[in-house]
């Protein structure tokens, strides 16, 4: 994973980079997101006397944004960590909303249609009967 952390103001110490990559690469890991595609780009800029955190994430397909701001820089990273988890959340649910809806609207095949066996579809034939269920 890519990580770029900018900042005019020197907001970045070690500290806060370790505790950055820590805590902001964690909604990918736990929504099984893969790394290696991954870039996470960190700005952060002092407004007044407050953090002013904007967090951009790419991955193959989709780019999140959040904002922070915060009397303190490791709190604004941990608001950024929730908010991207919160994203990431909606996104998924999103994606899996979409799939739900193709699935329904998908056309079904022959074999899908299929409520009779072929040995049972044999003998309603044989009885007379296939039409009169088929009608049911």
């Amino acid at each position: 994973m890519q990580i770029n952390f900018h900042s005019p103001d020197d907001v970045f110490t070690d500290e806060l980079r370790e505790y950055g990559e820590e805590k902001l690469t964690r909604p990918l890991m736990r929504h099984k997101i893969p790394t290696e595609n991954a870039r996470l780009d960190v700005d952060a800029s002092n407004v007044r006397e407050r953090v002013a955190l904007r967090v951009r994430m790419t991955f193959p397909g989709t780019t999140i944004t959040v904002s922070t701001l915060s009397g303190d820089a490791f709190s604004a990273v941990d608001m950024a960590e929730d908010k991207l988890a919160r994203k990431l959340r909606d996104t998924e649910e999103r994606r899996r909303e979409q799939d739900r809806r193709r699935m329904e609207l998908a056309p079904l095949d022959d074999e899908a249609t299929d409520i009779f066996t072929a040995d049972e579809e044999e003998v309603l034939r044989q009885m007379g009967a296939l039409d009169a269920v088929l009608e049911l």
